[in-house]
């Protein structure tokens, strides 16, 4: 494929999801067709099809572009977050972004079993520096390194799926404060 091509397959790919991303906003998608998504995104069924194999393959091409594009709004500003742009500056921004785009994720949570856009939150440095505070706090070995990652990412998918199962009804800086709070072992 040449360059045209492959910008003209992309743009249709991004029509596609930008009329799915409209019909969740009116409808579960269970009750959303390919005939629906090709009227609304002005393509032919065969285009769909070329491009995902039903509608749950949207969603999740759907969520990991999402993801993609969560990732690159941090890649664009790497250098502000090692200068000091700290751990919750960065959940915040994601907070917000899920807040932005809650339709989708509201659906998409009850079908899957996690985020991409929380694993491209917390990247391999992020959790390195995390573990790091772990240790000089008195986790000691990797094994338990490893369950406190483990329970930590746990506890913030469940704090999303909660915050999201609610309708977002806490704003993300105030979502923020429930996760501060939360890890720090205060209750109010």
């Amino acid at each position: 494929m040449n360059t045209s091509e492959n910008e003209r397959y992309r743009e249709t790919e991004n029509r596609i999801m930008a009329a799915f991303m409209e019909l969740l906003s009116e409808k579960e998608p269970a009750k959303i067709s390919v005939k629906e998504l090709c009227e609304r995104s002005g393509i032919h069924r065969s285009s769909f099809y070329l491009h995902f194999q039903d509608i749950f393959d949207l969603m999740d091409s759907t969520e990991r572009h999402l993801a993609e594009e969560y990732g690159n709004i941090f890649a664009a500003d790497r250098s502000g977050f090692e200068a000091g742009y700290s751990l919750n500056d960065r959940f915040l921004e994601l907070f917000r972004y899920i807040y932005e785009h809650r339709r989708f994720y509201q659906v998409y949570w009850f079908r899957a079993k996690g985020l991409k856009v929380l694993d491209t939150a917390l990247n391999e440095n992020d959790l390195v520096r995390m573990l790091q505070t772990a240790a000089r706090h008195g986790f000691s070995n990797e094994v338990i390194l490893e369950y406190h990652q483990l329970y930590f990412r746990s506890g913030i998918a469940a704090l999303i799926g909660y915050w999201l199962s609610r309708d977002c009804k806490e704003t993300p800086e105030e979502l923020l404060q429930i996760l501060i709070d939360e890890y720090r072992g205060r209750t109010h």
